[in-house]
């Protein structure tokens, strides 16, 4: 009885260390079914693949598999959508020689900092906020902006004057000509870890895996990395 009545704060103390441990350190998964129509010029390829890859901000675990894919050269993590060939982020697999056939397993291993190949600043997501609008309306009005960041707005109104009384002209900054010149500046953010933005860029849809053959040098079968967390 004494030991039960010892061990039940020590049960409580190691779940409680696991659901904290779980929250900081926050799972993600992703996945891409790999095939030739998703290339770029689209092709036909008999085989197809799979890629799995999971982890945290520390590191991520990925698993490259095939159905009968002959003579592999190099399998790539790349930046990109879907309508285009884009930049190489992570070499998962960069052979001296072409494979013999594969079925099943090709390339697996981990993803951390130092295995990414590209500077920050290639990884971070252009923000939505550098917005450009051009208008034109009443008397004249012409208005640019861009925002957030460094914004300037410059903006000029000219109203037709009225017909002048006794040859009376009258000059009105704030209704006749007006222009307005406003400077924003907001400090910027602190800058994520590579693999924390690594892992941005896969949940936006910004990554797709492609796999090189000796057939298909720029790529055989491909597939952009979708969150399957959940």
């Amino acid at each position: 009885m004494h030991n039960l009545r010892y061990l039940a704060p020590i049960i409580v103390t190691i779940w409680t260390l696991f659901l904290i441990s779980n929250t900081v350190f926050a799972q993600n998964s992703f996945r891409a079914d790999l095939v030739g129509e998703a290339e770029t010029p689209p092709l036909f390829s008999e085989s197809y693949g799979t890629a799995l890859i999971s982890g945290n901000d520390n590191s991520l675990m990925y698993k490259i598999n095939v159905t009968s894919l002959d003579k592999v050269t190099g399998v790539y993590l790349y930046r990109g959508d879907n309508s285009e060939n884009g930049q190489v982020l992570v070499a998962l697999l960069n052979s001296t020689k072409p494979t013999g056939v594969i079925k099943g397993t090709l390339a697996q291993g981990t993803i951390n900092e130092s295995s990414i190949l590209v500077p920050l600043a290639n990884l971070t997501i252009a923000p939505a906020n550098n917005m450009t609008s051009n208008m034109t309306s009443v008397g004249n009005m012409t208005s640019n902006m861009t925002s957030v960041g460094n914004m300037t707005s410059n903006m000029t109104s000219t109203l037709p004057a009225p017909v002048p009384a006794n040859n009376m002209t009258s000059n009105m900054t704030s209704v006749g000509n007006m222009t307005s010149n406003m400077t924003s500046t907001l400090p910027a953010p602190v800058p994520a870890s590579k693999l924390a933005s690594l892992i941005e860029l896969m949940n936006q849809n910004m990554t797709y895996i492609n796999i090189h053959t000796s057939k298909f040098p720029d790529g055989e079968l491909r597939g952009t990395l979708s969150n399957s967390t959940n």
